[in-house]
């Protein structure tokens, strides 16, 4: 039960960041607007959807939801300022 859950939101967070990172790939300092017409747009918000439905099924789905929007929130961050400071040197 428990491992199960613990197992499906690693494998959650897993995809969400995976999907996070081909966007930054891709859209990462670029003054272009990400939209649903690219596949990896449109795979982030499927895993974006996943992991806030599998949240909201949990009893504390909610402060789960909330560390995978915080963790994936912050990747992108980190990416962001590694880019900003490859393409300053």
């Amino acid at each position: 039960g428990s491992q199960n859950n613990d197992t499906k939101r690693q494998f959650l967070l897993e995809r969400l960041l995976d999907a996070v990172k081909q966007c930054q790939i891709r859209f990462g300092g670029r003054k272009e607007i990400a939209s649903d017409s690219d596949s990896r747009v449109t795979c982030l918000c499927a895993q974006f959807e996943a992991v806030l439905q599998h949240g909201l099924k949990r009893s504390r789905g909610l402060a789960l939801t909330a560390a995978a929007l915080k963790q994936a929130a912050g990747f992108a961050s980190k990416t962001e300022t590694a880019a900003a400071e490859t393409t300053q040197v």
